[in-house]
């Protein structure tokens, strides 16, 4: 508890400093390094991450989905996508990330290969914002489904079998059996692994460090990644505070919306 506090508090009476990353020459401003960070690109790199966010959380969490109920029902060919989904677990995100800025490369990269293959115009993922944030949210479903794959199948391996086996004798089909039995008990789980996804959305950096860079044009450039930028490149550290101080109170924001909204349908259900 006392390190989760201490900092916390420190980041907050930082925010409204004003000096550089080091701690020295610090003068009290009060509000103005919030005010500067959402006119200075701050605003811009806030909606940026909520795009991201929104992207990835949906993506991963309906693949993981998915995924989980192939290989929960044994579907045949089911397992052999277990690698896709293990690799990016278990390899550094610094070597997957090189991996895909290759195959994303503009001229010598797989997937222009394929689409001029296929007869259809290549296309700059670096150099475009659309292509780019697209490029991002791409990898970063990539590299983090597996995580809700496990999760997912977790939850149905604890689920009541005696429950499922009385709705298939009632006639029950696949779907009306997810509809009807599954998704109520998963709800819960579902609440855990919304968090969680939302947290590792917010809080993406290493992707777009080692892909973008921030680019084009702060197409990419994420709250987290501004609070490096301007922490360590920029060396303002009024500024980073501001926004990292900005960045914990949004994620505790909509963690606590998205606990009070699930728990009350759950308590409805």
């Amino acid at each position: 508890m006392l390190f989760s506090i201490v900092p916390l508090v420190m980041l907050g009476w930082r925010s409204l400093q004003k000096g550089n990353v080091f701690g020295t020459s610090l003068r009290f401003v009060g509000l103005r390094n919030y005010r500067d960070m959402l006119a200075e690109g701050g605003g811009r790199a806030l909606g940026v991450t909520a795009e991201y966010t929104v992207a990835f959380v949906l993506a991963t969490m309906v693949l993981g989905l998915v995924l989980a109920l192939l290989l929960n029902a044994r579907v045949p060919g089911a397992g052999r996508l277990r690698a896709p989904f293990v690799i990016p677990l278990v390899v550094p995100a610094v070597a997957t990330a090189l991996i895909w800025s290759n195959l994303f490369a503009p001229r010598f990269g797989l997937v222009n290969r394929l689409l001029s293959g296929a007869g259809l115009d290549e296309v700059d993922w670096m150099s475009r914002p659309g292509p780019a944030l697209a490029m991002v949210v791409l990898f970063g479903t990539w590299q983090f489904f597996g995580q809700n794959v496990i999760l997912y199948l977790a939850a149905l391996k604890t689920l009541p079998q005696d429950v499922l086996e009385a709705a298939s004798v009632d006639g029950a089909g696949g779907w009306q059996r997810f509809r009807h039995v599954q998704w109520p008990m998963l709800r819960r789980d579902t609440l855990l692994i919304l968090v969680v996804t939302t947290l590792t959305g917010l809080q993406t950096f290493t992707q777009i460090y080692v892909l973008t860079g921030g680019g084009p044009g702060g197409a990419t450039r994420t709250a987290l990644y501004y609070v490096y930028d301007e922490g360590f490149a920029k060396f303002d550290a009024g500024r980073a505070d501001a926004m990292g101080m900005l960045l914990f109170l949004v994620s505790l924001a909509v963690t606590g919306l998205q606990i009070a909204v699930l728990g009350r349908r759950d308590d409805r259900a």
